[in-house]
């Protein structure tokens, strides 16, 4: 049995369901803060539910929102504890999970959001790991600053 958790990102907050793979019955669900105590207390719950239930392996999922999502998602894939528990943190892509969301809802919120990432998981289609994107991360960076530049070095012109 897996432990599915999912995080709808925003620049404050971290909105978050988790799920086993075997039901879409909520185990858990919290709103925290978007920085390393909110990180932390999930974290905190993981632990604490791997050691009630004994999972074979975690998956956490989140969208890739830009710079929100890298910090969270670089916590639990560099995590030591997490990783003795063969967690696996995946960027997903929004437009699949809103796609997926859509099959099943029509209302927005953040709290749909974070089940149906979750939800998304369970059925084990998605593909991007955190991982492949390490090694251009420098120079995703590089070139977006560089870009920032030229546009303003034009605004000045």
């Amino acid at each position: 049995m897996k432990l599915l958790v999912g995080i709808d990102v925003s620049s404050k907050e971290l909105e978050v369901a988790m799920l086993t793979s075997e039901s879409t019955k909520q185990l858990f669900r919290t709103n925290v803060s978007n920085d390393l105590n909110g990180a932390s207390e999930i974290k905190r719950k993981i632990l604490e539910l791997n050691e009630t239930y004994q999972f074979e392996q975690t998956v956490i999922g989140m969208e890739s929102t830009s710079v929100y999502s890298f910090h969270p998602a670089f916590f639990f894939k560099n995590d030591a504890e997490l990783t003795a528990l063969n967690v696996d943190a995946v960027l997903l892509n929004p437009r699949a999970t809103k796609r997926y969301k859509d099959v099943f809802e029509d209302s927005k919120s953040d709290t749909i959001d974070a089940f149906y990432i979750a939800d998304f998981l369970r059925i084990g289609r998605y593909t991007t790991g955190i991982g492949r994107q390490e090694e251009y991360l420098a120079l995703q960076r590089l070139t977006r600053s560089r870009f920032e530049v030229i546009q303003s070095l034009t605004r000045s012109k």
